[in-house]
C-alpha cells in the first residue's frame, strides 16, 4: 500500500518552474480561463522563458551588460536608454518606446520584479487590449486564445504557420500541466523548417541534450511530426 502511494505522489509531481506558477495563480485570479491562461503563457514563454530579467540577446555584445546588471543600472538611473533604446525586456519582451516608459513608470526602482510586471502587464490588457483579454477571460479554446495574443498583442515579425504553432503547443503544454488532463512532461512536435539547433535555441536547451532525451544519434535527421521530449 505504502508502495502504491508513492507512485501516485511521483507522478503528481509538477514540471513547473516557480515563475510559471506564479504567474499562472497570478492570470487566474485576474479571471482568465484555463485556455487563455496557457495561451497567454505559451507567448510570454516564446518571448522571455517566463523570465522577468531578461533582454534581448541580439544587443547583449552591443550594451555589454548582463540581464542582471541592465536591470540593476536601470533601476539605480546609471542606464538612462531604457525607453528609447528599442531593446525586448521583461516577461513579454515590451519594445516600443511609450509601453517601456509606461513599465518604467509602473515598476520604477524595481523594473525586473516579476509580480510587478504582471501588473504592468495586465494593465496593458485592460486599457489598450480590451479585445484580446475578453476572450481571454472567456474561451476554451488554447489555439484561439494563444493565436490571438500572438497576432494582436505581442505582434512578431514572423507570423507563420510555423510559429503559430510553435506557440500553440507552448501553450497547450502549459494547459496540460496546470490543468492535469495531458503529460506533465513538455514536449515539442517538429514543424516543416525547423533544425534540432533552432528548436534546442527557443528552449534555452542544447543539441547534445535534445539528443540524450530522444535517442538522436544523427542531429541532422529529425522529420515533420516528430514529438521530442524537453528537459
Amino acid at each position: 500500500m505504502k508502495f502504491v502511494l508513492l507512485i501516485i505522489l511521483i507522478l503528481n509531481i509538477s514540471c513547473a518552474t516557480e515563475n510559471e506558477k506564479i504567474v499562472w495563480d497570478y492570470l487566474k485570479k485576474e479571471g482568465l480561463t484555463d485556455a487563455g491562461a496557457a495561451g497567454l503563457m505559451g507567448n510570454l514563454q516564446a518571448e522571455s522563458n517566463i523570465q522577468s530579467v531578461i533582454y534581448e540577446n541580439v544587443f547583449k555584445p552591443q550594451i555589454g551588460l548582463t540581464d542582471q546588471e541592465y536591470v540593476d543600472k536601470v533601476n539605480d538611473g546609471t542606464y538612462k536608454n531604457f525607453v528609447n533604446d528599442q531593446v525586448g525586456f521583461g516577461l513579454a519582451q515590451w519594445t516600443y518606446y511609450t509601453r517601456k516608459q509606461a513599465l518604467l513608470d509602473t515598476c520604477k526602482g524595481k523594473i525586473g520584479d516579476l509580480k510587478c510586471q504582471l501588473k504592468y502587464l495586465m494593465i496593458e490588457f485592460n486599457t489598450d487590449f480590451k479585445n484580446i483579454l475578453a476572450v481571454l477571460k472567456t474561451s476554451t479554446d488554447v489555439k484561439a486564445c494563444a493565436i490571438k495574443v500572438m497576432v494582436e498583442f505581442e505582434n512578431p515579425a514572423d507570423q507563420s504557420e510555423s510559429k503559430k504553432n510553435f506557440r500553440y503547443q507552448l501553450s497547450q503544454n502549459y494547459y496540460n500541466e496546470f490543468t492535469g488532463t495531458g503529460p506533465v512532461g513538455k514536449t515539442y512536435t517538429v514543424v516543416a523548417g525547423d533544425t534540432l539547433s533552432a528548436i534546442a535555441e527557443r528552449f534555452g536547451t542544447t543539441v547534445e541534450v535534445l539528443c540524450q532525451l530522444n535517442d538522436i544519434d544523427n542531429p541532422n535527421l529529425i522529420y515533420v511530426g516528430q514529438v521530442l521530449n524537453l528537459p
